[in-house]
C-alpha cells in the first residue's frame, strides 16, 4: 500500500501498478485532466467515471463531489479497482462501481485488450484481439435513472475509441442545466491506424455536435486552452478536423 497525491489530493492506492501510481504522484501522469475536473466539482456534484480503469480519476474526484458511479468492465481492473477504493474508508461511501459498459443498448458485449486485461487500453474496439471477454452492457437511460434530476453532473469518458458511440446517446443527460463532460478521444482505435481522417472526420463531427453552445477546452497531458474553432470546423463538408486529444465540455 503507498500514498498518492493527485493534484490536491492525497489517496491510498495498493501494490499494483506502483509505476504508474509514482507518475501521478510526480505530477506527469495528466495533470491537466485533474485540473479539468477539479474546476467544475462542487460538494453537490454527481461523477459518472466511464472507464474508470483503477481509480485515478475516482478516488480524486470522490475527495471533491457529493457522490461517484464508476463503470469497469475489466475484470482485472475492477479488482484492482475495489482494492484501491476499499484502502481510503472515507471515500469509499461516496462511490459506488458497476462492473458494466455503458454503450447505447443494452446486452452482451464483447471487449478485448491489445495485451492482457487491466493494461488500460481495454475496449470494445479490440474485439478481434487475442485477449476477449465477454461483458455487460448498461445504457445511458438506466444511468441517468440512478441520479438525482437536480443533481449538478459531471461526466468522464475514457473507453479507447468506444466514446464514438456513447456520447451521441447520451440523450437526455446533456440536457441537465449543469453538467460538464471530459472525453478522451481515440480516433486510431475507432477508425484505424494510417490515413484515417475521411473515415474519423465524421464520427468528430457527429460527437461535436452534441454540445454545439458549450464551451469548449482541448485538454493535453499538461495544458487546457479554449478551443472556440471547433464547432465551425465540424460544420464544413470537407475532412478537416479530428480530435486527437481530451476534450472538455461545459454547458454555459
Amino acid at each position: 500500500m503507498g500514498t498518492v497525491k493527485a493534484g490536491d489530493v492525497t489517496f491510498q492506492v495498493g501494490d499494483d501498478n506502483a509505476g504508474f501510481w509514482s507518475q501521478v504522484s510526480a505530477g506527469t501522469w495528466e495533470p491537466a485532466t485533474f485540473e479539468a475536473i477539479g474546476r467544475h466539482l462542487t460538494p453537490e456534484t454527481t461523477f459518472l467515471d466511464f472507464g474508470t480503469w483503477i481509480g485515478p480519476v475516482t478516488l480524486y474526484a470522490a475527495s471533491k463531489a457529493k457522490r461517484v458511479i464508476s463503470f469497469e468492465p475489466d475484470h482485472e481492473a475492477l479488482r484492482q479497482l475495489r482494492t484501491n477504493i476499499e484502502l481510503n474508508p472515507t471515500l469509499a461511501p461516496k462511490i459506488e462501481v458497476l462492473d458494466k459498459a455503458v454503450w447505447p443498448v443494452a446486452g452482451k458485449l464483447r471487449m478485448g485488450a491489445r495485451t492482457a486485461p487491466g493494461d488500460s487500453m481495454s475496449s470494445m474496439m479490440h474485439t478481434d484481439a487475442e485477449v476477449s471477454w465477454e461483458v455487460e452492457a448498461i445504457t445511458p437511460a438506466s444511468v441517468e435513472a440512478m441520479i438525482a434530476p437536480d443533481a449538478p453532473l459531471f461526466i468522464k469518458i475514457d473507453v479507447e475509441g468506444a466514446e464514438y458511440e456513447i456520447v451521441p446517446a447520451l440523450g437526455s443527460l446533456l440536457a441537465r442545466p449543469k453538467i460538464a463532460v471530459l472525453i478522451a478521444f481515440h480516433p486510431r482505435f475507432a477508425a484505424g491506424g494510417g490515413f484515417r481522417l475521411h473515415r474519423s472526420f465524421p464520427m468528430t463531427r457527429r460527437v461535436f455536435r452534441m454540445f454545439s453552445g458549450w464551451e469548449h477546452y482541448r485538454v493535453r497531458r499538461d495544458s487546457i486552452q479554449r478551443a472556440p474553432r471547433t464547432e465551425f470546423l465540424t460544420k464544413l463538408p470537407f475532412p478537416c478536423f479530428e480530435a486527437k486529444s481530451g476534450y472538455l465540455f461545459v454547458k454555459p
